[in-house]
This record gives structure tokens, C-alpha cells and sequence, in this order.
């Protein structure tokens, strides 16, 4: 009798052990403040890219700041437009307590967002905006791509002069993408204000090599080239290879003010970067959205600014990057 009772005693110890250990892990748990902890799901155009790492950076520093959590999520290149769709869906699956998002074509990204108010899920844009006349978000931090555009242009122009035998190529990215399309269609207006030709007006979906072969096709069509605009350092860069290439002595300005891009211009290769400040994008958009979560009111839009940046400023601008 006395062996069976501590046989006993012995199976309810063994069976209140995984109560003791569960409990002991929910204590630790609540007291490290994981559960407590905001989650911001946070979806870009792309990872892969030197400019949106920068945003996705910026978005740590946030995270830092804030004291939450963040989910980086973006897909393999910028023309992915319904891998990242998918990508929103599985973020808002997992109920965060708000999103920040990038959409690479605004327009298909119109149902996604209207389901993240249905959920009560706050949305801070960055970078791009969605089109005109959709309020469905607290928020948008990102350039005035437009006037930015024509400010690039119009440093080229107040180097050259108003003229008219100054032939322009324009690279923007994906078509339907309104970021590089505001900016190429901005410098565009510029160029013809100061009486440029514009020759070439092409996409090259963001992409380094894809405006390498673009770059090479319209040089095969005319080498009168004294000027290219690109939506994106990444296209410029590109753009610049195929032109060294060819010999071709043109400009070539990008957009963003990525290192690579400085270092070009340290080299003497690019002659201009248009730099935004993708950091604080990132960082700004995080901030932004914990005190929307918190009950504050925040603007509903946030002009970022740009600096053009040169072989005179390429230097100090890069020793920040690094």
C-alpha cells in the first residue's frame, strides 16, 4: 500500500510539471514585454535593391526608437507587382498592429489597403503614393518626385544653358510606376522649358541591366546623345556602363544618392545623383505609425525633400553612408 502511494505521488508530480513549465514561460514571457511588444508589418518594393535596404534600415532605427517590432517583407525586384500584393495579404494575416508600405503599382494595391481599414490595420505609405482621389491611409512620407525631377533637370540646365541642340535620353522605370514616372515626366517638362530635344523616353523597370540593353538600343539609333535622365541610380549606372562603353560623352544623372552612385561620381563617371532620404523614410514611417496606433493625429503628407548631389558634394555625402 505504501509502494502504490508513492507510485501515487510520483504521477502527479510528473503530470504538474508541464503546468510549472508553461507557467514559469508565460511569466518570463510577459515579463520581457513580448506579447506586449507592437508589431509593424513592414512590406517594400523590393529587398534586393542598395536604395530600399536603406528604407528597410531606416525602419530598424524606428523600431529602436519606438520600442516595437518590425517585419520586413519585399520581393525579388520591383516588377513583382502581385508577389508583393501576396506579400501584404500574408502580413495582414498575421494582424499587425500596423502596416507601412511601399506599392510598386499603386492601383492593384487599392483592395489590399481598403482590407487593412476593414481591419482596423493603421497604413503609412512610403516613398509612393496611391492615386489621386483613394484616402484609405493615415499617411504618406516620400518626395515630391515631380518637382524633384525638374529640380535634376534644372541643374543640368543651369550647367548647359538654355539651348536647343541639347539631345536628352529619359530612362524611367516600370511604366505605371507613378515614383519614377513623376520623376522622369518632371525632368522632362524641364528639358523641354530649356528647349532640349528629348530623343528617348523608355522604361527600364529599375533594373541596372535592363537599362544597360536600353541604353545600348537607343545609342544604336543615334549616338547624339548629351544627356541622360534616369528614375533611378540603378538605371543610371546602367545607363552610364553603356554609354562609357560606346564612348559616348554624355551627363548621366540618377536618383536616390546610393553609394554606388556616389562613388561613381567620385570616379568621374555619373555627373549627378538626386538624393533622397530613404533612411528617414523608413525611420519616419515606423514613428509614424505607432502614434497613429497611440491616438495622435499626424500629417497626411510628409515631403522628404531631395539634395542634388555632385562631384563638389558626392564626397561628404558618402562618408555619411559609410
Amino acid at each position: 500500500m505504501k509502494k502504490l502511494s508513492s507510485i501515487l505521488l510520483v504521477a502527479v508530480m510528473l503530470l504538474m510539471v508541464p503546468s510549472m513549465v508553461f507557467a514559469n514561460g508565460e511569466a518570463e514571457t510577459k515579463s520581457s514585454g513580448d506579447e506586449s511588444t507592437l508589431k509593424v508589418a513592414v512590406v517594400l518594393k523590393t529587398l534586393s535593391s542598395e536604395y530600399w535596404q536603406r528604407v528597410a534600415n531606416g525602419s530598424d532605427t524606428g523600431a529602436e526608437e519606438n520600442g516595437c517590432t518590425v517585419e520586413k517583407l519585399g520581393p525579388p525586384t520591383e516588377d513583382a507587382v502581385v508577389q508583393q500584393i501576396n506579400m501584404v495579404e500574408d502580413a495582414l494575416a498575421g494582424n499587425p498592429d500596423a502596416l507601412v508600405f511601399s506599392p510598386s503599382q499603386p492601383p492593384t494595391a487599392i483592395k489590399v489597403l481598403q482590407k487593412a481599414k476593414a481591419m482596423g490595420i493603421p497604413v503609412i505609405l512610403v516613398d509612393t503614393p496611391m492615386p489621386d482621389g483613394f484616402e484609405d491611409y493615415d499617411s504618406f512620407i516620400g518626395t515630391a518626385n515631380y518637382k524633384a525631377g525638374q529640380d535634376g533637370a534644372n541643374y543640368i540646365v543651369e550647367q548647359m544653358g538654355s539651348r536647343t541642340d541639347v539631345n536628352v535620353a529619359i530612362i524611367e522605370g516600370a511604366p505605371g510606376n507613378p515614383t519614377c514616372g513623376d520623376r522622369a515626366r518632371g525632368a522632362e517638362q524641364a528639358f523641354k522649358d530649356a528647349g532640349y530635344n528629348i530623343i528617348a523616353f523608355q522604361p527600364a523597370y529599375s533594373d541596372r541591366e535592363k537599362a544597360f540593353n536600353t541604353m545600348q538600343n537607343i545609342l544604336q539609333t543615334t549616338s547624339d546623345v548629351d544627356v541622360v535622365f534616369c528614375s533611378n541610380d540603378d538605371m543610371a549606372l546602367g545607363a552610364q556602363r553603356a554609354c562609357q562603353q560606346a564612348g559616348i560623352p554624355a551627363k548621366v544623372i540618377g536618383f536616390d544618392g546610393n553609394k554606388s552612385a556616389l562613388k561613381s561620381i567620385i570616379a568621374g563617371q555619373l555627373y549627378a545623383t538626386i538624393a533622397q532620404r530613404p533612411e528617414n523614410m523608413g525611420r519616419l514611417g515606423v514613428e509614424y505609425a505607432i502614434k497613429v496606433i497611440n491616438g495622435e493625429s499626424v500629417d497626411k503628407v510628409v515631403d522628404a525633400g531631395v539634395d542634388i548631389l555632385t562631384i563638389d558634394n558626392a564626397q561628404a555625402a558618402l562618408d555619411k553612408l559609410m
